[in-house]
């Protein structure tokens, strides 16, 4: 009886079944990782206006901006406070639920003569203001990830 060819078998098999093995294990541990949330990108142009009462934010390129799944963010450094503003002051025009290029967002405040010519901005977690010339920092925020999608530094125009 020859039995030379046996063991090559023999040790052929047990490789394929340690392949398969591992790369059920490998299979396994890869599905358990979730894919990772992608922020949109999108850039604008912007300006203040406390005569017309609004920020005017042009969409100027990047990826669609859904009105409900963004944060605005407003800072001042005079006192240094921050906050989100109150999204029903903010409208996208001609589509209501989102931004591509080409389209455009108002927020809109509040205007105060109380101290000099003020924009005030409110929200459930704000209330700040900023006077006509002095700067101020507006961010959209990707409200899945927290990301910042764009922001800038503006100077309050009259």
């Amino acid at each position: 009886m020859n039995n030379k060819g046996v063991s090559p078998v023999i040790g052929v098999m047990l490789m394929l079944v340690a392949t398969v093995i591992l790369a059920a294990i490998v299979s396994s541990y890869s599905g358990t990782f979730a894919p990772e949330e992608k922020t949109p990108t999108a850039s604008f142009s912007a300006e203040a206006s406390y005569n017309k009462g609004y920020i005017k934010l042009d969409h100027i390129s990047g990826d669609p901006i859904y009105k409900s799944a963004i944060k605005i963010r407003v800072e001042t450094s005079r006192p240094a406070t921050s906050g989100y503003v109150n999204m029903s002051n903010v409208s996208f025009t001609p589509d209501p639920t989102y931004l591509k290029p080409g389209d455009t967002a108002y927020i809109y405040f509040t205007k105060s003569s109380v101290y000099g010519e003020r924009a005030v901005f409110t929200g459930p977690d704000i209330r700040l203001s900023v006077a006509v010339g002095d700067k101020f920092r507006i961010t959209v925020i990707d409200s899945d990830t927290g990301n910042a999608i764009w922001s800038s530094e503006l100077i309050l125009n009259p």
